[in-house]
């Protein structure tokens, strides 16, 4: 018989003697070795280049360490290693905390976040499609997923490869939300987040082929809603489109409002100016989009 008391479980950090152990158990139960480096990759669909992200999680000390203001000497060191070993090509950061990181030259780039529309088509006939829950979704599901996501890049994004990583990490986050896909491999796919909660249900995110395959995965995202909440109005999406305007958009589906995210920091290591300002401005404008489920 299972022991469901939990109140004789101690949280504590692991000692330097069992370093090793922890590692070893946190990757048995990923069934891959989590490579930061290798994970963080930001690739451009517009001409194939791969450019290597650094980040910083997880900045921890014991209290007297921060007393004697040694948060910021570790923080320092980390900031050297990445100028100085060569190996990064820009840092991206989601943190509340812009004012701290400001210090130590990272800059603020807002980006638009939420989109809410006013949506006033009209519901399509119904359709026989299979909205499936990401909890149910198989290995091979997600491979699928993944080179999806590769084949109809954004402008930017972060690579998701190996497809254990999308396993683990991108479905373990939509599976918080009991999040529903719809997957076709001509169109692309769009995951509906929250659905069964009035409120906070919106399309979580959409890779699609098209500009046409785009506005079609969405009505049927719209089509799945209604279903559950009646002819409901107010749609959220929690990026902007892949492929339309924000113009383009509001012809389309009807008046639209636009949310900002201010927790996004960059930070140039070796790039060349233009092209550093290029990434960014692609972040500030939308057409990138940098969502925590890519990131640790």
């Amino acid at each position: 018989m299972l022991n469901s008391d939990v109140s004789s479980i101690i949280y504590r950090s692991v000692a330097k003697h069992e370093e090793n152990q922890a590692l070893e158990i946190w990757c048995s139960i990923f069934n891959n070795p989590v490579d930061l480096e290798e994970r963080l990759i930001l690739e451009s669909s517009e001409d194939g280049r791969q450019y290597v992200c650094a980040g910083i999680t997880n900045v921890a000390t014991r209290d007297e360490y921060r007393r004697r203001g040694l948060s910021r000497h570790l923080l320092q060191m980390t900031i050297d290693k990445l100028d100085q070993s060569n190996e990064f090509d820009l840092s991206m950061l989601g943190t509340g905390k812009v004012n701290h990181y400001e210090r130590f030259r990272w800059e603020q780039v807002t980006q638009p976040i939420r989109v809410i529309i006013d949506w006033q088509i009209h519901a399509s006939s119904h359709e026989n499609i299979q909205w499936r829950p990401v909890s149910d979704l198989s290995y091979e599901d997600i491979e699928l997923l993944c080179k999806m996501h590769s084949s109809h890049r954004r402008i930017y994004q972060m690579r998701r490869s190996p497809c254990s990583i999308f396993y683990h990490w991108v479905k373990r986050r939509w599976e918080k939300s009991a999040a529903i896909v719809y997957l076709d491999e001509d169109k692309g796919y769009v995951v509906i987040g929250n659905p069964e909660n009035e409120e906070d249900v919106g399309v979580l995110e959409w890779r699609a082929s098209n500009f046409d395959h785009e506005q079609k995965l969405l009505s049927l995202a719209v089509n799945e809603i209604r279903q559950r909440y009646g002819l409901t109005k107010r749609i959220q999406l929690f990026t902007l489109p892949q492929y339309m305007t924000i113009e383009q958009l509001t012809n389309w589906a009807g008046p639209v409002q636009v949310g900002t995210n201010y927790d996004i920091m960059m930070r140039n290591i070796r790039l060349p100016p233009g092209i550093y300002e290029q990434i960014k401005n692609s972040f500030s404008n939308g057409h990138a989009v940098f969502w925590s489920g890519d990131y640790f």
